[in-house]
């Protein structure tokens, strides 16, 4: 029997209706992303700098690339006595911000008693519009309302402690675009079931682990890539192609291996035959729908295949339009993404396993097209 992805998403939602649905076709995560759905926004704020078409332009895009700015918001806080005990990762932590109104935040590490120097990584609200209230990192237009004030006191564990910091240096982001080709090798090559197949093609052509980053880079600096195959020399384009070439680099190859990876990790860490004990990789399943729509919708993976389906009259449910806004692509990739949830909450790993194929396959359709119509 075939299920629309309406039908799909109506199947998967009949528990943990409290976390905000994602994309227009609405998915229904079983664990909080809007963290995670914000890395489209270090997209948008590096396009926004690329656009300038100016050295200071692409330094600034260089940093937010490899610095972020709206993904995974912690501060780097110094106590002015160390800790009286140790302290343990995701404890929490309160205290107050910079428009003097109380804000939670949790260990980002262990720490052992008597250190002074944590991280403390802001707490992640359900709603997307305001998941989190203090971005900075390397954005040219931070907000800061939301950060811890620069010096007071915070709470832990019952116990306050004096601390100061610096709210526009000090406030940074633990998930980068820069990040997920970075982390490849480790997290695509080298862990447990490695190395993942789409992931291993990649390899094999460029010859390095971390290809989408060194692309990025290079198109950045306006230098040579230095690949097996496919190597590119910017230096022989001005600001213009040097700004397509990042663009493509950060959402298309970068993101695009990511999402991949989050449904790969899933279905490696899935339960088989257990009934609602597979909730680490329906998290791992619903970061890879985040990452691949971000939370506009309009800056990542899943605004390609609608861009495209227009080009190639493939949009609509069934296909052979040019003129609706979505892709049969995203229709029919949504329909996985609910099917491969109530796969793993049933602890049908095949079926799951079957899903993350089939997406897989589906995200190269887009990137396909690109390639033809440029």
């Amino acid at each position: 029997m075939k299920f629309t992805a309406l039908a799909l998403s109506l199947i998967a939602s009949t528990a943990y209706a409290s976390f905000e649905k994602i994309g227009p076709l609405v998915y229904e995560p079983r664990s909080l992303v809007t963290d995670h759905n914000a890395i489209d926004l270090d997209q948008q704020a590096i396009q926004i700098e690329l656009a300038k078409l100016t050295g200071d332009g692409f330094q600034n895009a260089k940093e937010i690339y490899q610095e972020g700015g709206y993904s995974k918001s912690f501060a780097e806080i110094r106590l002015e006595n160390g800790l009286s005990k140790d302290l343990t990762k995701g404890t929490e932590i309160t205290g107050v911000d910079t428009m003097g109104e109380m804000i939670n935040g949790k260990s980002y590490s262990t720490y052992a008693a008597g250190v002074s120097n944590l991280i403390v990584q802001y707490s992640t609200l359900v709603t997307q519009d305001n998941y989190v209230n203090c971005q900075v990192g390397k954005l040219t237009d931070p907000n800061t309302d939301g950060c811890f004030k620069e010096s007071g006191e915070i709470t832990i564990d019952g116990r306050s402690y004096a601390y100061t910091y610096d709210v526009s240096t000090d406030n940074n982001n633990g998930r980068t675009i820069q990040g997920f080709s970075e982390q490849a090798e480790d997290k695509m090559y080298k862990c447990q079931n490695c190395p993942y197949d789409e992931f291993h093609k990649y390899y094999k052509y460029y010859g390095v682990f971390d290809y989408a980053n060194i692309w990025v880079l290079a198109a950045l600096e306006g230098s040579q890539t230095g690949f097996d195959n496919g190597n590119a020399d910017f230096s022989i384009y001005d600001y213009e192609g040097r700004e397509q070439a990042v663009k493509k680099g950060t959402a298309y190859m970068a993101v695009y291996m990511y999402v991949i990876r989050e449904l790969e990790d899933a279905v490696d860490d899935c339960n088989n035959g257990c009934i609602d004990c597979n909730d680490d990789p329906v998290h791992a399943w619903d970061e890879a729908v985040a990452f691949y729509t971000g939370s506009t919708s309009d800056q990542l993976l899943y605004a390609l295949a609608d861009k495209r389906c227009i080009n190639f009259k493939t949009c609509g449910t069934e296909g052979g339009e040019s003129s609706t806004k979505t892709s049969k692509v995203n229709y029919d990739i949504f329909g996985q993404f609910a099917l491969g949830q109530q796969s793993l909450l049933e602890g049908n790993c095949p079926a799951a396993r079957a899903a993350a194929k089939r997406i897989t396959d589906l995200m190269a359709v887009p990137l396909i097209q690109g390639t033809i119509r440029y």
